[in-house]
């Protein structure tokens, strides 16, 4: 406890210095936040939307209406279906069409009649898709099968790109947060020099003078972590509603903030990035 009331003595010696220190270290450490909040919605987007979840099954010309109820229901019967829903020539052309009206007003009969199928979680890796799609292209009436291989394949890497990104921008805004605590101590550090100077002729040892910059560097970084969550979970909440209905309308889902674990997480990082900035600067500059 005297070590946190020494460091906060030099805060309160120094408080436009540390404002600004905080209020830069919050800067960095929101960016870090948001990139980490993407990265966790991400990680959702390619659990829903990594493998194929859905496949068309596209019917032959002719098909009566007995073969279609009798297609649909071989295929709700199969293990790695999920459901199955017919969808009629009119109601593929108004999925296509939507306000287009010169397309909307096409005949139905330019527009295929399907049944959509939407999988079971475990029947989505590649070579399982492959399998069901070659069993389904030999039953009666179907013409043809899409499984959105290419597409999910795409998002993948879209995905993958996106996390490494994350990655090569947290690392910058981490080494830019360092040195920013670097700094703040190392001023404050020469303001308090006599002090310093006053302690070591009384005899105090190494760990004694350097532990409360090392507090106050903890300090600067778990108050700039608090402040970077807070405002982050403000602006995130705040748009909440407009999110929900972007989300979900493109995606089916809905975009979720960090959990309590990650931000309690987020917040000793900071304190320790911040006791670690403080060490670099305590070690080059204070000589005990």
């Amino acid at each position: 406890m005297k070590v946190v009331s020494r460091a906060l003595r030099g805060v309160r010696e120094h408080v436009r210095t540390q404002i600004v220190s905080v209020a830069t270290v919050a800067l960095a450490l929101f960016c870090l936040a948001t990139a980490a909040l993407a990265a966790q919605n991400l990680g959702e987007v390619s659990r829903r939307w990594g493998g194929p979840v859905r496949m068309t099954v596209y019917l032959s010309d002719g098909a009566t209406a007995e073969q279609v109820e009798s297609l649909r229901n071989a295929l709700s019967a199969l293990p790695e279906v999920s459901s199955a829903r017919y969808v009629s020539p009119t109601e593929s052309r108004a999925l296509v069409a939507g306000d287009d009206r010169v397309m909307a007003s096409a005949s139905a009969e330019l527009f295929p009649a399907t049944v959509e199928l939407s999988l079971v979680a475990g029947a989505t890796d590649a070579s399982r898709v492959e399998a069901l799609a070659a069993r389904v292209r030999r039953l009666g009436s179907v013409s043809d099968v899409e499984t959105y291989q290419g597409i999910t394949g795409q998002l993948q890497s879209f995905l993958s790109g996106g996390r490494t990104a994350t990655l090569v921008f947290g690392v910058i805004v981490l080494l830019c947060a360092v040195a920013v605590v670097s700094n703040t101590v190392r001023l404050s550090l020469h303001a308090r020099m006599r002090e310093v100077e006053v302690l070591r002729l009384v005899g105090a040892s190494p760990q004694y003078v350097r532990s409360p910059f090392l507090a106050e560097g903890a300090l600067l970084g778990g108050g700039g972590a608090i402040v970077a969550v807070s405002v982050l979970a403000f602006v995130f909440f705040a748009m909440r509603g407009r999110l929900d209905a972007t989300l979900g309308t493109a995606l089916g889902m809905r975009p979720v903030f960090l959990s309590l674990p990650i931000l309690a997480g987020f917040v000793l990082g900071g304190a320790g990035l911040g006791a670690t900035g403080s060490a670099l600067a305590v070690r080059r500059w204070l000589k005990v």
